[in-house]
């Protein structure tokens, strides 16, 4: 089975000396290549990328300090991951270093662990210094997403912030008690911006797609995107610029979103 999923992970153009950041829906994944274990799903993914690159994963705890003192606290070490049974193996495996932000720590294998160091923890936790940052400062990047779309894309975070995106630090939780702090063991962190909803990225797919600059590869129930970074930058910079009503949930259907669209004027 993992010689079938490296056949197929080739084909969409994943290449020794990548550097690859993951975002999966494991039963997408499983309905595809049955009996396919998040070990190895892991090991056929770093033979094929070699030591010489990297795979990188989210490993998001979102505890952020609450105005009504129920938040969590991060363990850098014990707090599971939010984001996936996969994120959550792939946390503790052997030669993995998992950052220190309290909120959007990403965990690490292969080459990037030599530049980035586990107490990367910025201000921007998504953007400046950051390891989307990392990513987009160097070449041979990728995005893989496996059975997810654009919606789990955290680099889409990234070019909010850097196009900039009208509400770039602007924060839509305050509904929901949420402040611009981490909280974890080391300490309160402050921050510079808050991510808000990503629902609304799937725009910006299907304009790729449209354009022919993204191509959808499907088995069974698994659809697939191997994109470059390179190409996430040069048409998403603009595109989250120039169309912000578009990065953003219909009218009514997400309260953060209509919070962004009070606040900045957007119809």
């Amino acid at each position: 089975m993992i010689a079938e999923l490296q056949k197929y992970i080739l084909a969409l153009g994943l290449r020794p000396r990548h550097h690859v950041l993951l975002h999966n829906a494991y039963r997408k994944i499983r309905s595809a290549f049955p009996g396919i274990s998040i070990a190895a799903l892991i090991e056929a993914m770093q033979e094929i990328i070699t030591p010489n690159g990297s795979l990188i994963m989210p490993a998001f705890t979102y505890c952020f300090e609450k105005s009504t003192g129920d938040h969590e606290i991060f363990d850098q070490h014990n707090s599971p991951s939010k984001v996936g049974a996969v994120s959550e193996a792939f946390r503790s495996m052997p030669g993995v270093v998992r950052t220190a932000s309290p909120t959007h720590s990403f965990s690490m294998w292969g080459k990037i662990t030599h530049q980035i160091p586990a107490s990367n923890s910025p201000e921007s936790p998504l953007g400046e210094g950051s390891v989307l940052d990392w990513l987009a400062k160097n070449s041979s990047t990728y995005i893989l997403l496996l059975g997810v779309n654009f919606s789990a894309m955290s680099f889409c975070h990234y070019l909010e912030i850097k196009a900039p995106a009208p509400w770039a630090d602007f924060s839509p939780w305050d509904y929901m008690h949420v402040n611009k702090v981490g909280v974890s063991k080391q300490g309160n962190q402050p921050l510079r911006e808050i991510p808000g909803c990503a629902k609304a990225f799937v725009n910006f797919e299907q304009e790729l797609v449209s354009r022919d600059l993204l191509q959808l590869v499907s088995q069974a129930e698994l659809t697939t995107y191997y994109v470059s970074v390179e190409l996430l930058l040069r048409e998403g910079m603009p595109y989250f610029r120039n169309h912000p009503e578009r990065l953003l949930c219909a009218f009514g259907s997400c309260p953060a979103c209509d919070v962004r669209r009070d606040n900045f004027k957007i119809t």
